[in-house]
């Protein structure tokens, strides 16, 4: 079962990134090129294996003060996360950001969105250390899908269209209220 935990964690964590590289394989003017389709994916994977790491070694270290609640600490922050990507999935985008994502060829801007398509992974990163679920396998498990998820986005971008993401980080948050709930439940006994 914590195999089953790890990879929907995985996936449900690199959906923002699947999300903003369709985005960008859906700008007609932009000419996909493997240098940056690779450029990007690669910073992405990096950045939530990274920002992952960070959570988990945060919750870890708090782990062992706070045994007899953490099921309620998974829950919230899983929860939290989830329920911000499932409200951020129906939100009219503010501006057009088409033309913004598909000028991905600057460092600057491929690290900013490295940045923020990873911030999800710090909490679940945190909130996934209370659990037995295995870091290594987790995290490595995160890396590979965010970069795959997000080598597919490029390509699958022009064919599938800009509600498909939405449909994703929809999908992805329910995925993670849904394994709060369900450490919640574990953690009471009941599951």
């Amino acid at each position: 079962m914590q195999i089953w935990s790890s990879l929907l964690v995985a996936m449900s964590l690199s959906m923002d990134n699947f999300a903003v590289t369709i985005a960008a394989g859906c700008a007609e003017h932009c000419r996909l090129r493997i240098r940056t389709v690779l450029a990007v994916s690669l910073s992405f994977a990096l950045a939530h294996f990274v920002m992952f790491s960070a959570g988990w070694l945060c919750g870890a270290q708090l782990g062992k003060h706070i045994d007899r609640f953490d099921h309620w600490i998974a829950f919230a922050v899983l929860a939290f996360i989830g329920g911000r990507m499932i409200k951020g999935a129906f939100e009219p985008p503010q501006k057009d950001e088409s033309a913004e994502l598909c000028h991905l060829n600057t460092p600057k801007t491929i690290v900013a969105l490295a940045i923020a398509t990873s911030l999800d992974a710090l909490l679940a990163g945190v909130g996934i250390s209370f659990t037995p679920a295995p870091f290594g396998l987790t995290a490595g498990a995160l890396a590979v899908c965010v970069l795959v998820t997000s080598c597919s986005g490029f390509w699958l971008g022009a064919l599938l269209g800009r509600r498909f993401g939405k449909v994703m980080e929809a999908l992805g948050g329910g995925a993670l209220v849904f394994i709060g709930v369900k450490l919640l439940l574990e953690g009471l006994g009941i599951w």
